[in-house]
């Protein structure tokens, strides 16, 4: 999964789950009532009801379905958006379309993530999302719509050479994010982030994790 971070999430937030599958919304409801940073669950099963209970109870996270019975999920995360422009939006879907998923990311959307992901990985995804992150779900498009071409090769020497997902994660190095929250907010294994890690400073001739952040501050990758 690509992510990338954000600040740590409030306690109490508020969760708007929709999607037209009883049995979906009870899953994801259920799934949400394990996690100590969700307050209340509330539900809606197409796009007008959405409105109406965000407009009620005012949403800190919306995991919205594209596939509505009444309109689907991009035209409720544009309307989300409008009506409460500080609301995140996470797309849960059985589309791995990347067309998709860069319309969701254009209209407002935080993340996209797919039906058949692990629950595990599932929760990582609604954390990032509700501290503020943008995810990419595994199998989605490619895998470097959160970046895009405009990171890639926009990166100052010598980290014009890394993928969109590698620059994540020297921003998170640079942040001083130990490889354990690297891991959890991107998603991956320990060992996945230590050897990430360990190319990265051999393609950017950095010594250790130190120097591999002063680098990125005195190239303006990171401020």
């Amino acid at each position: 999964m690509t992510s990338v971070g954000g600040e740590a999430a409030a306690p109490g937030r508020v969760v708007l789950v929709v999607d037209d599958h009883p049995v979906v919304r009870g899953g994801l409801v259920a799934l949400m009532s394990t996690l100590d940073w969700v307050a209340r669950t509330v539900e809606a099963d197409g796009v007008a009801r959405a409105v109406e209970v965000a407009e009620t109870h005012r949403p800190d996270l919306a995991v919205v379905d594209l596939g509505l019975p009444d309109g689907d999920g991009i035209d409720l995360t544009r309307r989300l958006r409008t009506l409460a422009p500080e609301v995140r939006v996470l797309v849960l879907t059985m589309s791995s379309s990347g067309d998709s998923a860069r319309e969701a990311l254009a209209a407002g959307a935080s993340g996209y993530v797919l039906k058949e992901t692990a629950p595990e990985v599932l929760l990582g995804a609604l954390r990032t999302v509700a501290d503020g992150g943008l995810v990419l779900g595994p199998n989605v498009g490619g895998g470097d719509l959160l970046g895009g071409d405009a990171t890639q090769g926009a990166a100052p020497a010598p980290f014009d050479r890394l993928s969109p997902r590698e620059l994540q994660l020297v921003r998170l190095v640079a942040a001083g994010r130990s490889n354990a929250e690297i891991a959890r907010r991107m998603s991956l294994a320990d060992k996945t982030v230590r050897n990430q890690v360990s190319s990265i400073l051999t393609r950017t001739g950095a010594a250790d994790r130190v120097q591999l952040a002063l680098l990125a501050r005195d190239t303006r990758l990171v401020e």
